[in-house]
């Protein structure tokens, strides 16, 4: 089996033309933003670029000389003025195409996009190659979501040409925020320029009416994976050609095993779900520095001399309680509580955030309890965000309460009711869920979350359904998966073969306290789609990603990181691919709850495609 791989070398082939347009690895630097971090962001434009090439376009003017790079998979063109180009990505074709006045876009995929630093990538810009200007949306994710991670690039030429890149992993825009609107890929000189119309752009052969050509998809439609597509300028007009573009890269695919979060909840993706919360409850008692989770114990509470709260639409306001909260870091006061369902340990700006979704969950920098939705309390006829203490048995309990509290959309009678209380005395937090309303018309979304974060980043445990998952401990502090890494880029073409190194994090001690790391590295020429779940060697959880051990590589060290290399030869066949995963020995038991009597983690899978650039 191991010359399976050695025999890779021995093959010959007809090497690919070169594909100097269609991918450029050179992305530059990360796009400066004033007042925030170079390259990410949300809802953006960027700092204004000069391109270094003076790019003929028409429009309201003849040429341009800078670019206005926005997050959303955009930019705009200007002669060194801002641009009057929106920041977000969910408008009409109209806009697109372009009014009287507006300046030209070019938008290899224009939907609401999001550059998060820990997906490692970011937006790029490059002025410094002789005759062309680059911008690359790399490993970017639609808002709202954790992925997939997907690129894309635009090249702009000094003689009017533009060419967009999509990796393998660009998909239809099927949740979060982005799913409420089409996307839409193509060029406009706008500046009132009559609507052309969609066109198909994997057909190839569109020819323009004029200096705009695009393609509107529908929800959940992509088909431009691994492409290049081309718009050639003839001076009047257009011509677009599709061919396909497919660099060398590493994917990742599937998960190890195990994410074990110090935060839990449970998602909802529409409001349809919210209702079968009502008439229900869940009971946080301290545990250490953690909680014991378990659904049910508490019954609703009707706010009698309450405080009715002054909270905006999106807002947060402080409410200082008679004696501190307990929690495990120490007494709180006061509390802060959101209209869209959160009360927090401190100030929180994840509380005006209106969609909800796991990333900025779980990333927030604020510890908070959460039934985060899209509440309105400021909508006309909307009861309100109330606040009222008792004492019960002894014991002071503060009663936070959503007392018929309206949702989006406005205009229609949909008033949801829980609660949330806190034991001022003992620590103990119940959350309370009188009617939740089931409404999924409003055109921003009515996602729910329900759960508890600490403050700062908490690997991600999924979605969990409560009602049938407690009771349990919530895992403190935060466990992370195994994790395969690759790098760099498997280049293989008539000069060039690639060393690539694969890199495994997160293991864990073979022995508690023995300091020794011991596992593999398996390469294989095949792989197992969706994984194997390795249950029935007492390993659940843990899913086999490769078909074949076609070459074990030995990981032993004294850290919980440890890597090993290949060397690709030159001259392999393009579209070749390798798979891999890495494997961990750990005492059996010895995971939380006792889990795992085989003694074996497994991290997830990677895809490596060979390709010549």
């Amino acid at each position: 089996m191991l010359r399976s791989l050695a025999s890779l070398a021995s093959i010959s082939l007809l090497v690919a033309a070169s594909h100097a347009q269609c991918f450029e690895q050179n992305f530059g630097v990360l796009a400066p933003i004033a007042g925030g971090a170079a390259g990410y962001g949300d809802d953006v434009l960027f700092d204004l670029q000069p391109m270094n090439i003076t790019f003929p376009m028409g429009g309201v003017a003849a040429s341009y000389t800078h670019a206005h790079i926005c997050s959303n998979g955009v930019l705009y063109l200007t002669n060194g003025a801002p641009s009057n180009g929106t920041t977000y990505a969910y408008q009409t074709t109209a806009f697109f195409v372009g009014a009287a006045g507006q300046d030209p876009r070019i938008a290899p995929l224009w939907i609401d996009l999001d550059s998060v630093a820990t997906n490692g990538g970011g937006v790029y810009f490059n002025n410094t190659i002789p005759g062309k200007f680059v911008v690359t949306w790399a490993n970017i994710v639609e808002w709202a979501t954790q992925g997939p991670t997907f690129t894309l690039q635009a090249q702009l030429f000094a003689n009017g040409d533009v060419a967009f890149y999509y990796s393998s992993t660009v998909y239809g825009i099927s949740v979060g925020y982005g799913s409420q609107f089409v996307s839409r890929s193509g060029i406009t000189a706008a500046n009132g320029i009559a609507d052309p119309g969609s066109v198909d752009l994997s057909a190839g052969g569109n020819i323009s009416p004029g200096l705009a050509m695009y393609e509107e998809f529908p929800l959940n439609v992509f088909d431009l994976q691994d492409k290049s597509v081309t718009f050639i300028n003839i001076g009047t007009s257009y011509v677009q050609t599709v061919s396909a573009c497919a660099p060398a890269f590493h994917e990742s695919y599937g998960s190890g095993c195990y994410n074990l979060s110090d935060s839990f909840y449970q998602f909802h993706a529409d409001a349809s779900t919210a209702p079968t919360f009502s008439g229900h409850s869940l009971t946080m008692t301290p545990a250490g520095n953690s909680y014991l989770v378990a659904w049910g114990g508490g019954t609703f509470v009707t706010p009698v001399g309450a405080t009715s709260l002054t909270i905006a639409d999106d807002g947060e306001v402080a409410q200082a309680p008679s004696v501190p909260f307990p929690t495990a870091a120490g007494p709180v006061s006061p509390l802060y509580i959101g209209a869209n369902g959160l009360v927090s340990m401190a100030a929180n700006s994840t509380s005006a955030n209106y969609i909800p979704d796991a990333n900025s969950f779980l990333n927030s920098p604020v510890t908070a309890f959460y039934s985060w939705h899209d509440f309105n309390p400021t909508e006309a006829g909307s009861g309100p965000v109330q606040y009222h203490e008792g004492v019960v048995l002894g014991e002071t309990i503060a009663y936070v309460t959503w007392n018929g509290v309206e949702n989006y959309p406005t205009g229609v009678v949909n008033p949801s009711t829980w609660q949330l209380q806190l034991n001022l005395t003992t620590g103990v937090v119940k959350f309370v869920w009188q009617t939740m309303d089931g409404d999924i018309t409003s055109p921003f979304g009515s996602a729910h979350l329900m759960g508890w974060s600490p403050g700062g980043p908490s690997t991600d445990g999924g979605s969990l359904n409560l009602a049938t998952t407690s009771p349990f401990v919530v895992q403190s502090p935060n466990i992370f998966a195994m994790k395969l890494t690759a790098s760099p880029a498997p280049i293989s073409n008539t000069t060039l073969g690639t060393v690539v190194t694969y890199t495994t994090n997160n293991m864990r001690e073979y022995a508690s306290g023995g300091g020794v790391y011991i596992g593999l590295t398996i390469l294989s020429l095949s792989q197992i789609a969706g994984g194997l779940d390795l249950g029935f060697l007492g390993a659940p959880g843990c899913n086999a990603y490769v078909g074949t051990l076609d070459l074990p590589l030995a990981l032993v060290g004294v850290t919980p990181t440890n890597s090993v290399g290949i060397t690709l030869p030159t001259m392999l066949p393009v579209g070749t691919q390798i798979f891999s995963q890495s494997i961990g020995l750990i005492t059996p038991n010895s995971m939380p709850n006792g889990q795992n009597a085989f003694g074996l983690l497994v991290s997830n899978g990677v895809r490596t495609y060979i390709s010549t650039f």
